[in-house]
């Protein structure tokens, strides 16, 4: 196609893909989740309610399971409240959206791919999206809980009676330390492409190991949403291992191509036995 025709095809996939997550944000934001018992089974379906939407919900049991006993949740300003809930909808939006997002661009791009290429690609994808949820289970399930229990704690040591939980605080502390700790999942993937695409040898990756590890702690501490050191922590030590996974399978990529190349033993006897 031409210059022009490439263009429009882009502005097609990007307006389709932004309905798709304007569609899905005014679900979030103006319509709640009931359900309604049929043959003894609770089919859900939804009601327009833009007082306690999908969102709300979704924000109201996120903050029953993780707020610490005994804390109070609160709201500073008139407009917080709403303003939780429309974030609450766009987070939402979006990562409900992702493979509409994902489906057009893939389309997009698909045509300037050899089939070597799209193998690639779609051997890095699946563990990338693998790895991500892992670490949105791991942060919502194991570490925030822990993480809030242990600074509440320590407020109560020091003699507050009285604990609040800023709504909107609260949201953009899970969402930075769930999102930021999720995305460090994706370090082994990094590394394993880097050296896939012949940028950066396995041997690298050994040999700066020091480094690596300073610039873990730094990156931890950037994306942790506090100054407390403790959630620092709870980010660096699981990267310093995903460090490790990553140059391990990075050196056996190494390997399993230096035997390609050089025609390993494995070849011939393959060749002989069929």
């Amino acid at each position: 196609m031409r210059l022009f025709e490439h263009l429009e095809e882009l502005r097609q996939r990007l307006k389709w893909s932004f309905l798709g997550v304007f569609f899905l944000f005014v679900f979030f934001a103006a319509f709640q989740i009931r359900t309604v018992t049929v043959s003894g089974v609770q089919v859900p379906y939804p009601f327009p309610d833009p007082l306690q939407p999908a969102a709300s919900q979704f924000f109201n049991a996120t903050l029953t399971y993780l707020k610490p006993p005994g804390v109070d949740a609160s709201v500073m300003t008139p407009p917080e409240a709403f303003v939780v809930q429309m974030e609450t909808a766009l987070f939402l939006s979006i990562v409900t959206g992702m493979p509409i997002v994902a489906y057009h661009m893939g389309k997009f791009i698909a045509p300037a791919l050899y089939d070597r290429e799209r193998k690639v690609i779609l051997r890095l994808v699946v563990p990338s999206v693998l790895l991500f949820v892992a670490g949105v289970l791991l942060a919502f399930f194991v570490l925030l809980p822990f993480t809030l229990r242990f600074l509440y704690g320590v407020a109560s040591g020091l003699g507050a009676t009285v604990q609040l939980l800023d709504l909107e605080a609260f949201l953009h502390f899970t969402l930075i330390f769930t999102l930021g700790f999720a995305a460090t999942f994706e370090l082994p993937v990094v590394m394993y492409a880097l050296t896939a695409a012949g940028m950066v040898r396995a041997a690298t990756w050994r040999k700066y190991w020091r480094f690596a590890i300073i610039g873990i702690f730094f990156f931890a501490a950037i994306i942790t949403p506090d100054a407390s050191g403790v959630t620092m922590l709870l980010v660096a030590l699981p990267m310093l291992g995903l460090y490790v996974a990553g140059y391990a399978t990075s050196a056996l990529h190494e390997r399993r191509r230096g035997r390609r190349e050089s025609g390993g033993p494995s070849e011939p006897a393959k060749e002989q036995g069929s």
